[in-house]
């Protein structure tokens, strides 16, 4: 078994990392290219995609995942902001953002950082040594963002096992309870006088309001909203 182990380790660590996947969104093809030769210089191993425009921007998201995002905020009459909405309000990508500018302003960075970007960087001030620490930082999120994501799809899959489990008992009481009903009301059809028949309605009151009390059931499936008849219904079958 040790020796499988040692054969199998020299395989995992020869195999290439996988590449990451960075989208550029600046209307200035020179600014792009300056961009992805820093990411090059600050070793990062990576495929790259450019947008110039918001639309090119979210045509690129529909068509690919990414793990990396640069906005530039000022491009040809639009605004990098909304590229950040666009990137956020996107379900399918777990990529990490950083807003690039030309010049600092404090207003932008505050908005930008609000509305989901890592970082903030400007153009003038951009260095191999700034963009490692700033890509660190963004990937450090990025690894959080998916450990959360991958939790939510944990904690939706458990709900909807509690549901199905929900629904599973809800019918199969309904169907208890259906029956009993059935007995109850043919007792009663003796035309039972004194004590037992008002204990049997008492019985039947009873019957009703555990009925009312069962998980409601809606419209799932069909054969939910068959079992989801109220106790009169299915008795007159």
């Amino acid at each position: 078994m040790l020796n499988q182990a040692q054969d199998v380790a020299p395989q995992l660590y020869s195999e290439p990392p996988r590449q990451m996947n960075i989208l550029i969104l600046d209307d200035n093809e020179v600014d792009r290219k300056r961009l992805l030769r820093l990411c090059g210089d600050a070793g990062l191993d990576f495929k790259s995609t450019e947008a110039a425009s918001v639309q090119e921007f979210q045509n690129a998201l529909e068509t690919a995942s990414f793990d990396l995002v640069f906005i530039d905020y000022l491009l040809a009459g639009e605004d990098g902001l909304d590229a950040v909405n666009v990137l956020t309000s996107d379900t399918t990508q777990s990529a990490v953002s950083i807003m690039i500018a030309g010049e600092g302003r404090l207003d932008i960075a505050v908005e930008a950082m609000r509305r989901g970007c890592s970082d903030y960087l400007t153009k003038s001030g951009l260095s191999v040594e700034m963009l490692q620490k700033s890509v660190a930082t963004a990937l450090e999120r990025r690894i959080m963002n998916l450990a959360l994501h991958d939790e939510r799809d944990r904690r939706m899959k458990l709900e909807l096992a509690v549901r199905h489990y929900a629904i599973s008992c809800s019918m199969e009481m309904r169907t208890i309870l259906a029956a009993t009903l059935r007995r109850v009301r043919k007792l009663r059809s003796h035309k039972i006088s004194g004590d037992y028949a008002q204990q049997l309605g008492e019985l039947e009151k009873g019957i009703d309001q555990l009925w009312v009390a069962l998980p409601s059931l809606g419209d799932t499936t069909d054969l939910i909203s068959t079992v989801a008849d109220t106790p009169k219904q299915i008795e007159k079958r």
